[in-house]
């Protein structure tokens, strides 16, 4: 639904721009981990994001307290979820994942 602008299965959900705002910047010039920046509910790919594991600039994704987490990559059309259970959360799984899935794509 939020990769195609809060339409599911041919239903409108939630309006397009308010997609946009939840999936855009809402920190101005803070940054998170990486450089990347938070929109109104998920963490935005940024530039700098983009070159540690893949991910377009622009994708967006949340994570849950026991590793649960997807991400949304708009450019290549990807909605990836990764369900661990696990707290804390050890080890580099979820980058690994993130790795994989980009590598098995052909460009």
């Amino acid at each position: 639904m939020l990769l195609n602008g809060g339409s599911y299965n041919g239903k409108k959900l939630l309006a397009k721009r308010t997609v946009e705002l939840m999936t855009c910047n809402q920190i101005n010039d803070i940054s998170f981990r990486n450089g990347d920046k938070f929109g109104l509910g998920f963490q935005i790919t940024s530039e700098s994001g983009q070159a540690r594991l893949g991910l377009s600039k622009g994708s967006f994704a949340w994570g849950g307290y026991f590793g649960t987490t997807y991400w949304v990559d708009p450019v290549k059309n990807l909605v990836c979820l990764i369900f661990t259970q696990q707290s804390p959360l050890k080890g580099d799984v979820h980058d690994k994942f993130r790795a994989l899935v980009y590598q098995s794509l052909e460009n």
